[in-house]
């Protein structure tokens, strides 16, 4: 399975000083399921951070999800994505990154942090641009994960193993 999970971390940048928002963000993904890809967002997201692009060393992203609000537009599925064998929300009712630094890249930025899902923590690394769409600002990122690492679903025939995550995220140099 290809879970791509983007995440578009919606939130506004106040000055160069750390910003926490809590439901602004859209987390959304699409899964390949027998190949076919099936799409879905997680409904609420919590994310503070703190970008300075010539103060990266005092840069940081965190950003914490309810794995409850796991929505793919078909609530029976939605429902066994939130049993044991997948995000089992009622032992691990949150999954979370945190930033560990930021550091500037050929191709932009790039996150390194660690993401936690389930009992799992592992060190992962988030490449990201500023980018203009539609007149605004955004953070834009990627990174490639695979499901079986964090314990979110056993070995399927049907079901993909990769995970891409996509960040977007309002940015504002005020």
């Amino acid at each position: 399975m290809v879970l791509r999970i983007s995440l578009l971390l919606t939130c506004l940048f106040i000055s160069s000083l750390g910003a926490a928002q809590t439901g602004a963000s859209e987390i959304t993904f699409t899964i390949k399921i027998a190949g076919i890809g099936v799409d879905g967002f997680f409904e609420q997201t919590s994310v503070s951070f703190n970008f300075k692009p010539n103060d990266l060393g005092s840069s940081y992203f965190k950003l914490t999800i309810p794995t409850s609000t796991i929505n793919t537009g078909i609530n029976a599925r939605d429902k066994h994505l939130r049993k044991s064998k997948y995000f089992d929300v009622e032992n691990y009712p949150t999954l979370s990154y945190t930033s560990t630094s930021v550091v500037h890249t050929a191709e932009g930025f790039k996150l390194l942090g660690k993401l936690t899902i389930k009992e799992t923590t592992l060190p992962i690394e988030i490449p990201f641009s500023i980018d203009v769409i539609d007149g605004m600002k955004y953070f834009n990122g990627a990174v490639e994960l695979d499901r079986r690492d964090y314990d979110v679903g056993k070995n399927h025939l049907i079901l993909g193993d990769l995970v891409n995550i996509n960040i977007k995220v309002p940015y504002s140099e005020n």
